[in-house]
């Protein structure tokens, strides 16, 4: 696992961060997250009713499984499936011998509604993806601003972002982020579709690219929410989540840049396609995504197409899941208060 590299051997920096600062996993201790992702489980699970039904009724047929399986639908009423799928999948990919009643057909089906448990309630709810991968996504969008301005040569007094980020997350990383970036996990890129979801296979990837291209032509057709990049120049926590152009951690610095700026940012005008020369592409394993704001015309390359978005486009599409700290405790207060009245 640490081999005796050369003396020459390029060193790479590992940063670790404390558990209360963990964000590549949800927050399964948050008990008004719990409650929100069971809700929409259940909602989930009647999309799938006659699948999940039937695979409900095969599980407890296999000697082994029976008696698992139906101590976790006690524990987790909305569960069942993930659990199974957790513990078979993670053996076949190690190579470990499993019951012959378990074939692919049925890993397969465990795939399908283990996906409608658990990743299909975060694709159907923006409040959902908001609290499991919030934090997370916002910390992208801070990277992919430090790599713009390093690019500007502009001064920030922060540390120099690193070319090269590599993240080690989990399944349950990687499928909020899907719905985050608007792709189901079965081709159909919609958030609030219902097509059969797929768990990311073992091993899966997402690749975030910051691309630049000063050469070819800026989109001539601008977005229909292109007007509203002046509007977010302002105060942009009075505007409500779902109308952002951009989250809220992008600075307004960024729109007010020119090659040979003045001395104080501000003294620039604010212009709404001051980063035309940037780009961004997502890859799920090996597939591009196309993101649903950059299908929009204006939003994405004029030659490469949907799956290189502007980087206006892709903030557009992450803006309504980063929240400020504020809102985060506002919206988990109130639905609390939500779910106690539901309980009474």
């Amino acid at each position: 696992m640490y081999p005796n590299l050369p003396a020459n051997s390029p060193l790479f920096r590992i940063n670790v961060r404390p558990r209360n600062r963990e964000n590549l996993y949800p927050d399964y201790h948050c008990e008004i997250t719990n409650r929100l992702h069971t809700e929409k489980a259940i909602e989930s699970i009647k999309h799938f009713a006659e699948d999940y039904a039937t695979l409900h009724k095969d599980i407890p047929q296999i000697p082994s499984l029976r008696e698992p399986f139906e101590a976790e639908l006690k524990r987790r009423t909305a569960h069942g499936s993930l659990f199974v799928w957790d513990t078979t999948s993670s053996m076949r990919s190690h190579g470990l011998p499993l019951p012959k009643e378990i074939d692919d057909e049925l890993i397969a089906r465990l795939s399908n509604m283990s996906a409608v448990e658990y990743l299909h309630p975060t694709m159907r709810s923006i409040q959902l993806a908001r609290m499991q991968i919030g934090s997370l996504v916002g910390e992208l969008a801070d990277n992919v601003v430090g790599v713009v301005e390093a690019d500007r040569g502009i001064v920030t007094g922060k540390q120099r972002p690193p070319k090269m980020s590599i993240y080690s997350g989990h399944d349950t990383t990687v499928g909020p982020l899907l719905a985050v970036f608007g792709d189901d996990l079965a081709g159909s890129p919609s958030l609030a579709t219902s097509a059969t979801p797929m768990w990311p296979p073992f091993a899966s990837s997402l690749r975030i690219e910051l691309l630049k291209d000063s050469a070819s032509p800026y989109p001539t057709i601008q977005p229909s929410w292109a007007g509203d990049l002046a509007n977010h120049s302002e105060d942009m926590s009075a505007i409500p989540p779902e109308e952002r152009i951009r989250p809220l951690n992008v600075p307004d610095s960024l729109y007010r840049w020119a090659p040979r700026q003045a001395s104080n940012a501000s003294d620039v005008p604010f212009n709404p396609r001051a980063t035309r020369d940037y780009y961004v592409r997502i890859w799920y394993n090996d597939r591009s995504v196309q993101l649903p704001a950059c299908r929009d015309p204006g939003a994405h390359h004029t030659k490469l197409g949907p799956s290189v978005c502007t980087l206006d486009g892709f903030f557009k599409q992450i803006a309504r899941f980063v929240p400020s700290k504020s809102e985060t405790i506002q919206e988990r207060l109130a639905l609390a208060e939500a779910q106690s009245q539901s309980h009474q």
